[in-house]
């Protein structure tokens, strides 16, 4: 009964929503839906990222009372579950099951605050490459350098995959390989009614279940990646734990993820033939960070705000969640960014927000990744070895203590930190 908000959210999403054609950067007539609306706004051509966005949004504002109203019910859910609890707050709720202190969520959000201005300063550049008089939601993910726009086929997308992760070990990289080739681990291609997105299941004693809607970009490549390290988790942790401790919590299973993609990253800013693919490289680890830390951090903040107020006897009205959301939306993206009132209703969309507290998750993971690929690309046989035993730990240890075993220690802000200052780095180069 209590996932009903959370269920309502999909139907509406996942299928009630249709949001008709327009026409691409070709001039083909395309379907704008969940998995295309993704390439449309990284079009090269304003007017095509504009439609898309207007367009997209406008099934949003149609449907803008039954999003809030299940958003609302959603956090009230928490805001009872902590209350018969005897927590002081929903998120000391959440937080509780990992054995995360608050101050580690408070720490993402202050140290993302403090990094504000190289976000800024990145958007800044971002204007005047485009050359656009103002800068709107639609044009910051257009790419900066539009000709290094590379497609890849299934077997090209694995073994760029399997290059990066080398100094994972044979072992690693042997196991996956099969995985996402003769195992068919993974339902690749977008479908009509199928969920959008992509997520990796478990299995104790069967094969691994990746799903995702490749189109051949190198975001999908990414997210194959990404998915990958979900798997190969999942893999280590049946292997070595007893049944009850091998599944493994989201805060740690989104380092294995993410921590692929930075071997991605490494691997093919090392690998560029060009300054123009290096700045194309480097411009998407810049936006990786930006919508992963920075806007993840933005979430936390969101949600929080939203949950206090509930605890405070307020409604979650349309009018409070899109002016609390424009708020935070004016600060993490500065004064150089023109917040459209479509943009507004982004805290409509979000699955995750439906599931309370679980994105700042994604931001330590990402940071941690950031520190733990550092760690074993200069690191040798121990660094290999603390990382896989991570992998092997499941949920034998909490999360922050595997993590810290493994060489991160999220307790102390300085992860967050330097994970920032080295954006900022990639900002200025």
């Amino acid at each position: 009964m209590s996932d009903v908000s959370n269920q309502i959210f999909r139907q509406l999403h996942d299928l009630d929503l249709k949001f008709g054609t327009l026409r691409d950067g070709d001039g083909q007539m395309v379907e704008l839906s969940h998995s295309s609306r993704c390439e449309l706004v990284t079009s090269p051509k304003l007017s095509v990222r504009k439609r898309a966005f207007q367009k997209f949004y406008r099934q949003f504002e149609a449907h803008k009372n039954a999003f809030s109203a299940t958003l609302g019910a959603s956090v009230q859910r928490d805001v009872f579950d902590a209350k018969v609890r005897n927590f002081s707050s929903a998120l000391e709720c959440a937080l509780f099951k990992d054995n995360v202190p608050v101050g580690v969520y408070d720490n993402l959000i202050h140290s993302s605050r403090k990094h504000l201005s190289d976000v800024y300063r990145y958007y800044d550049l971002r204007k005047r490459k485009l050359r656009v008089s103002k800068l709107h939601a639609y044009d910051l993910s257009a790419p900066l350098v539009p000709k290094m726009q590379k497609r890849y086929t299934w077997n090209q997308a694995v073994k760029t995959i399997m290059d990066s992760l080398e100094p994972l070990g044979d072992k690693y990289c042997s196991i996956l390989h099969e995985g996402l080739t003769t195992g068919r681990w993974c339902d690749r291609y977008p479908n009509q009614g199928k969920e959008s997105g992509g997520f990796a299941s478990w299995s104790y004693d069967g094969p691994q279940y990746i799903l995702l809607n490749y189109q051949s970009t190198l975001g999908d490549v990414f997210a194959l990646a990404h998915e990958a390290g979900h798997a190969m988790h999942w893999w280590h942790s049946a292997r070595s734990q007893p049944f009850q401790y091998y599944i493994c919590s989201i805060l740690a299973n989104e380092v294995a993820s993410i921590f692929n993609e930075q071997l991605l990253t490494r691997h093919l800013i090392r690998k560029a033939v060009s300054n123009e693919e290096r700045a194309y490289l480097i411009d998407e680890q810049i936006n990786r960070v930006i919508g992963t830390i920075i806007s993840h951090a933005m979430f936390a903040e969101f949600e929080k705000i939203i949950h206090a107020l509930v605890e405070n006897g307020e409604q979650l009205t349309v009018d409070a969640l899109r002016s609390t959301y424009r708020k935070l939306k004016e600060l993490y993206h500065g004064p150089g960014v023109t917040i459209d009132k479509e943009l507004e209703l982004q805290c409509l969309r979000v699955p995750h927000l439906y599931q309370a507290f679980d994105l700042y998750k994604y931001a330590l993971g990402l940071a941690t990744a950031i520190a733990l690929s550092e760690r074993i690309t200069r690191g040798g046989s121990k660094e290999l070895n603390d990382y896989l035993g991570f992998l092997k730990g499941g949920c034998s240890k909490w999360p922050l203590d595997l993590l810290r075993d493994a060489g991160v220690d999220l307790r102390k802000p300085q992860v967050v930190d330097t994970a920032l200052t080295q954006f900022g780095q990639l900002v200025s180069e």
